[in-house]
Order: structure tokens, then sequence, then C-alpha cells
């Protein structure tokens, strides 16, 4: 499923990984081989986009990797972003942060509206909530689904909507730890929905070209306008589809329910 962000965070990986080949090269011979300059490759190392070479004694020494993360910016370059931009992007991935901020994409994709403040909750307000189903599996559970962090003496809630719309569904009778278990397969199921909407307007809406190329800097610029228009157009195609799921689901359940009475009647005594 190839989208702008993964796979420019597929070609940023490339960049880093290790390889096998531990070829070591000269300022030069690095420059030549990535169909650079030594000007450009000492400009990279003072901006902060190359890493510094080994030093040994007073040359200094390069290897694939400093060859991969060259020829990572060269394809930047081109496809229109700034020296900025890339170092961003580069810190960004190095540092495991998402990309749709630096990319300019997040406000278009989230939109004002589903901005939320975060709250914060005692763990002593917790315990009163949830009682005795509230134990360490559960705690672990819910912080690797990212809906309560430890903030000194009290719990980050990032997503109060989330944490209040499962409140109301634990107060309707459903256990706490079935509600943690079933949030993890929704979350699945609806980012594999995302990448899907995702790739269809990336694919039709923005690049001609197909979605094996990476995206230039203009068409980022194009794919914020993009979600920004039909966001809201894919929400509402989403809850119409959960609607009709939900009552297809509910009718075969009762049906199942209602036919498996019935045999049971039906057996002779």
């Amino acid at each position: 499923m190839s989208t702008p962000l993964t796979l420019l965070q597929r070609l940023l990986q490339r960049g880093d990984q290790p390889s096998a080949d531990t070829r070591e090269y000269s300022v030069d011979e690095l420059a030549r081989a990535a169909g650079s300059s030594v000007r450009n490759v000492r400009a990279y190392q003072d901006r902060g986009l190359l890493p510094p070479p080994e030093r040994r004694g007073r040359v200094g020494v390069y290897f694939d990797s400093h060859l991969k993360r060259l020829r990572l910016i060269n394809q930047l370059l081109e496809r229109g972003y700034s020296s900025a931009n890339i170092k961003e992007l580069l810190e960004a991935w190095e540092q495991g942060r998402d990309l749709d901020h630096v990319l300019g994409l997040d406000q278009a994709i989230i939109g004002e509206w589903n901005l939320e403040t975060p709250g914060s909750i005692g763990f002593d307000e917790l315990q009163a909530i949830f009682g005795d189903e509230l134990n360490d599996r559960v705690i672990d559970k819910a912080q690797a689904l990212g809906l309560l962090l430890f903030d000194g003496e009290r719990m980050k809630i990032p997503s109060p909507r989330l944490f209040q719309a499962g409140l109301e569904l634990y107060r309707s009778g459903i256990p706490l730890e079935a509600l943690l278990d079933h949030l993890g397969e929704l979350r699945s199921d609806t980012e594999h929905l995302a990448a899907g909407i995702v790739r269809l307007i990336v694919t039709h809406l923005v690049d001609g070209r197909g979605t094996d190329l990476l995206p230039g800097a203009p068409d980022l610029q194009e794919l914020a306008k993009v979600f920004l228009r039909l966001r809201p157009l894919a929400e509402h195609v989403v809850q119409v589809e959960l609607a009709r799921g939900l009552k297809l689901s509910a009718n075969e359940m009762l049906g199942e329910r209602v036919g498996e009475m019935l045999r049971k009647l039906e057996k002779p005594s």
C-alpha cells in the first residue's frame, strides 16, 4: 500500500540501512560515486545533512552509508525539497517522528475540528471508575494503544473523546480489557481502510505517474489541498458504510441466534 508518506519513509530507510559492502571512500571517490561534487559533500556536512567521515589521522574515510545518504539527498533536491526540508525530514525519520507534520500534511489530514486538547486524570480517579478491572495488564495495554501516558503523578489522556467513548461503552457493561482488545483490532482495520483511501486519492487525483515515485515538493502541496477538500467526503462514506455494516452484522448475529433456538426446539425431547 504505497502512499507518499510510506514511499518517502521507505526511501529514507534505504538511505540509512547498513550494507554488507564495507567499501571505503575518500571524499573525491564519494562525490564521484554519487554524481556530486566535493564542494557539495562538504556543504551537506556543514548543514548537518551528511554525517561526518571517520577520521584516520588527517584523512576522512566515508562508507556506503554516506553514499546512500548522499544519493538520497540528491534525489530529494531534484524533487524540489530544500536543504532545510531535507534536514527536517531526516531528523524526523531518525527520531521516529511522524512525517505528516514535516511535510505540511497534518492540518489537511486531521482538520482543525479533529484537533484535541489532551486531558489528564489521577490514578485514584481511574481506580474509582474501573475498580478491580484496572490492573497492570490493562494499564500496559492502554499505554501501548496510546490511550494513557504517565505524566508525573497523573495520567495524560491524548484523546479525551476516545477515552470518553470507551468509558460510555464500559459503563454500558462491556469489560474494560475486552474494549482494549477490540480497539487494537479496530485500529488495525481502520489503518487499512485509511491507507486505501489515501492510495485512491494519490493515484487518481495527485500523481498521474503512479505511486511508485517519490512525490516532489509541489506534489505534496497539491496533496494537502486535495485532502483538505475530500477528507469530509471520505469520512461521510465511512460513516454510511459503517452504519450499513452494523445493520448487516446485527441481523446476521441475531439470525444465527434465532436459528439456533429453533433448531433446539425442533429436536425431539
